[in-house]
């Protein structure tokens, strides 16, 4: 055991969500890695790995995690590797009974892609796609430097799902900083709407050092989203969703909201629509509270700042 793991090429990052899953390294780095806000792979060249040094990995994986019930490819955007159906068919050969196959994607790729690869990259066994939305608003976009339109995102994920993909988005609460908080709200909800994701995530933007977007902040070129206006933002956002069997999760710290030495807001999660009054409920009560609080508030950006979360 301790042999596999000290020659074991782990993938550095992976969705929370992904947090008892096998991990299996497929590339390594991300092929577009401009995105301005993002720190994952800012050091790291973009490679393919050789399909025969995925295969070991993968036997070397199966040492590893005996007991996994599912599986998360790294890096950043797999289907661009054009061995991806064999690597597929390989992992689910060697972990006969996994239960799930899951891997980021970006939007860009998926268009470029031909429906007969996404295919048969599905019929190997790979069932859910992680795509960065980030922003429905395309001048938000352009601010994060996505390289991609809202149309092609929905162009992509329409694509996706036409593959049978089960397609999990991600949203970026406070991309749109101060001065465009409603709009940033109200296009993500509109692609989102157009696209009926299966699974939408949020996250909160949390501007590290060393990203062009600290730069920026530091030019006072981007104003950060203040922490009501951010709630405000999301109870926008939510309340335009208008989706059948979606599951809307806020399943990272930086979602928090800390007042005092305790956080009083953690996020909204539920099953679109059954559990959307009870979402903007919860993000009623937590306006309230900033609003009626003398304590001062905090999100992951002031936190970071204080030396409280070191990582994200």
């Amino acid at each position: 055991m301790h042999e596999y793991l000290s020659e074991y090429d782990f993938p550095p990052y992976r969705p929370p969500n992904e947090a008892n899953s096998a991990l299996i390294r497929i590339t390594r780095g991300c092929p577009w890695n401009r995105c301005e806000f993002c720190f994952m792979y800012r050091d790291t060249k973009f490679q393919t790995k050789p399909l025969e040094e995925v295969k070991k990995d993968v036997k070397k994986a199966r040492q590893i995690y005996r007991a996994a019930q599912s599986i998360f490819l790294g890096d950043s955007d797999n289907l661009v590797h054009k061995e991806l159906p064999e690597i597929v068919a390989f992992i689910r050969k060697i972990f006969p009974d996994i239960r799930r196959v899951t891997a980021y994607a970006r939007a860009k790729t998926i268009l470029s892609r031909k429906m007969e690869f996404l295919t048969a990259v599905r019929k190997a066994g790979l069932d859910r796609l992680h795509i960065g939305l980030e922003s429905g608003d395309p001048i938000v976009l352009e601010w994060l430097c996505k390289g991609v339109t809202p149309e092609e995102v929905i162009e992509a994920g329409r694509k996706a799902k036409e593959a049978g993909f089960e397609v999990n988005f991600y949203v970026i609460s406070g991309a749109g900083g101060k001065m465009r908080w409603k709009e940033h709200a109200l296009n993500s909800a509109r692609v989102l709407n157009k696209i009926k994701p299966d699974f939408i995530r949020l996250r909160s933007l949390t501007i590290k050092e060393g990203t062009p977007f600290k730069e920026k902040l530091e030019k006072g070129e981007f104003v950060i989203t203040p922490p009501l206006e951010r709630l405000k933002e999301v109870q926008l956002f939510v309340k335009n969703l208008d989706l059948e069997r979606c599951f809307l999760a806020s399943d990272h710290m930086t979602n928090f909201l800390w007042a005092g030495n305790a956080f009083f807001y953690r996020g909204v999660a539920g099953d679109l629509p059954r559990d959307k009054k009870v979402m903007l409920k919860t993000l009623r009560k937590a306006l309230d509270f900033i609003e009626s609080t003398e304590l001062e508030v905090k999100d992951s950006n002031q936190l970071l700042k204080e030396g409280f979360i070191t990582a994200l």
